[in-house]
Order: structure tokens, then sequence, then C-alpha cells
């Protein structure tokens, strides 16, 4: 809703130009579009927006969105004139990887030039960030960045600072975890759950992914408001993770939501509050966010896409557009869909997602210092 009025806003503020600019079938036209446009960075995504809500209304086919997406997009001088390298720190199929394969699908078909994908594993995207950072700031080479090199950075964990060493593109992925509990334990509600903990520090347990990771540090997080200690099982697997609750090894688990959908169908597992600041409406609207209850929230498990620092401006944004109008096309959707992303609004604009992450690190870094 909060985009849609901004888009609104926007659509107003171009709205000379579009009543020049257009076809009598509706269409723009390509070059007074691209030549508008061009220091027009809130016109361009209000146009991507107007044609994809086109092409779900009908308007276009999906070969012809393609085409029409590329007219609205201004594209550098020269660029892109060969394939891109999108580095992927993690191995095939997993989740790093799917969200780099599943954006970079459309936008290769909106640039008109290859992504190829290489998989760089190791140091929890230590390996891949050294990589990324050694090469030329050309545009060329991009890298699907998440909440994992944050914490690197914080923990002293990578050679280099990941925020300071970076451009930013954009970031289209985030948190959709939940606390979680077996359908019948004794916690009917979190408030249950932060009383248990208070009386008994230590007794509490609860499972969620890395070590130290962004579940740890949020659970970390809570305890220190809470002014009492919480167990931590970390778990990378989430078969795993969701084995140790079933089987009440664990009192909580912090897991996504479309990790946990199947088991809560079935009633095996119940959410007990949202982990981070919204409320999904679609699992159960009656819940509360852990920032609606008053509670600070480190850190989301984020995803989005970097490249080297000093790549051209104009690059930057072009690659930003052709991103940010794949992520709105139904390869990508399908994919958001499956594992319930939509849930939550990701998007963040190269300048916003710099200011997001510089946060990020600052808040960790006071976390891991007083704890």
């Amino acid at each position: 809703m909060f985009r849609q009025i901004i888009k609104l806003i926007q659509i107003m503020a171009i709205l000379v130009f579009v009543v020049g600019c257009s076809q009598p079938d509706g269409h723009i036209m390509q070059e007074p579009v691209s030549e508008t446009l061009q220091n027009n960075q809130a016109g361009v995504i209000v146009a991507i927006d107007r044609l994809v809500d086109q092409f779900y209304s009908g308007v276009y086919e999906e070969d012809e969105i393609i085409l029409e997406l590329q007219k609205v997009i201004p594209k550098p001088a020269n660029f892109p004139e060969e394939p891109i390298e999108f580095i992927v720190p993690g191995g095939e199929g997993g989740s790093i990887d799917n969200y780099a394969r599943n954006l970079g699908r459309d936008a290769s078909l909106i640039m008109g030039q290859n992504i190829y994908f290489n998989n760089l594993p190791g140091g929890r995207g230590e390996v891949g960030l050294a990589y990324l950072l050694q090469a030329r700031p050309d545009g060329y080479t991009i890298f699907a960045a998440s909440v994992e090199q944050t914490i690197n950075e914080v923990l002293g964990r990578q050679a280099h600072s990941f925020s300071k060493n970076v451009e930013y593109i954009i970031r289209s992925q985030n948190s959709v975890e939940a606390y979680w509990v077996v359908f019948d334990s004794p916690f009917r509600t979190i408030e249950d759950v932060f009383e248990y903990a208070v009386n008994n520090p230590e007794k509490l347990t609860v499972s969620g992914h890395g070590s130290p990771g962004d579940g740890q540090f949020k659970v970390l997080s809570l305890a220190g408001e809470l002014g009492t200690q919480i167990g931590y099982v970390a778990n990378d697997n989430a078969v795993a993770r969701m084995e140790l609750l079933l089987e009440r090894e664990v009192d909580l688990l912090l897991e996504s939501a479309g990790n946990a959908e199947e088991f809560y169908k079935n009633n095996k597992i119940r959410p007990l509050a949202y982990s981070g600041d919204l409320v999904f409406s679609d699992i159960d609207p009656d819940l509360p966010s852990i920032k609606n209850l008053g509670f600070k929230v480190p850190l989301t498990r984020w995803k989005g896409i970097v490249t080297a620092k000093g790549v051209n401006s104009q690059i930057i944004e072009y690659l930003h557009n052709c991103f940010y109008a794949a992520s709105k096309l139904p390869y990508y959707q399908t994919y958001e869909d499956e594992f319930r992303f939509y849930i939550c609004d990701a998007y963040l604009n190269p300048n916003d997602f710099k200011a997001y992450v510089f946060e990020e690190v600052k808040l960790l870094n006071r976390l891991a210092r007083d704890h």
C-alpha cells in the first residue's frame, strides 16, 4: 500500500511527460522516454511499475514486456558489451544461489546480455567477497550479498570491510521468520515465553540458523533486553532445525514462513510472534511482531546485489533498474511465492540499501561489544 501511494505521487510528478510522450495505443515512445528519464531515476521506477501493471493486465505478452522495459530503462554508453559475472557465495541449489538465479534470469533478458553464475562458497561468503573486491570496477562483476556479510564484518571473519568496500545496487529480499512452538506447547503466547525466560535463566532454548548468525544475534538481543540468558542451538539445515523442535529438544524454533508452512498447515507447529517489524497477515494477523512488542530488531535475513567499489553511478542505476524490473516479473515472483518472500516489502534502492547496511553494522557492533 505504501509503495502504491508513493507511486501515485511520482506519477503525478511526471504526468506532463506521460501525456506528451504516449502513443495512441498507450505505448510509451522509446526515444523521448529514454532522454527524459536519463536524469530522473524516480521516473524510471514509475515507468517500470506502469509497464509491469499493464503486463499483468494483459496488455503485453511475456516477450513483449521485455522489449517495453528495455525502452524505458536508460542504458549507459557501451554497457553491457560482454557477459556479466554474478558471484554467488554459496553452493548450487542453496538459498543465496536460488535467489541469484531466479532474479538474474529476466535481468539478463532485459539487459540483452548473458549473466553467468560463479559459485564460490566458503567462509560464509568471504571467499566470494574477496573475489569481488579484486575485480575491475566496471560493473561486469556483481555479488549476491546477504546478512552474512555484515555479521562477518562485525565478527572479524573477513579481511575487508564489506560495508565500506562495495557499491550497493539493490536489496530485494528480506526476513520472513517467526518464532514457532509445537502445537501442544505449554507456551500459549510469546509473553508466556518471556516470563519463563526471565524466571528461568539459561533454561529456554531456541534453534535457528547459523552460529553465530542472524538468528543468534536476534535471540541475543532479545535476551539482553529481557535481562536473562537464552540458549541457542544453531543448525544450518532447515530440516534438522525442524526436527529439533518436533522432537522437543528445543522450546522454540526461529524459522522462515516458507520452511515452516507445511508443518503449520498440518497442525504440528504454531507461531507465537514474528521476529522482525512486520505482521504477516496471511499467516495470523493477530500475532505480534517483536518490534511491535517494544523490542529492538538488530538485523534481518536480507539478500541483495552489490558490485565493486568505484563502479560508475550510471552503470549502478542501470543494473538496479534491470534487477528491479526482473523482480516484478513472473519468473522471480513464482520463486517468491513458493517461499513466501512476498510477505514483506524488501525493496531498497542503492542509497537506502547502503544506509540500511551501515546502520545494521553499527547495531551489531554494539550488540557484540555488550555481550
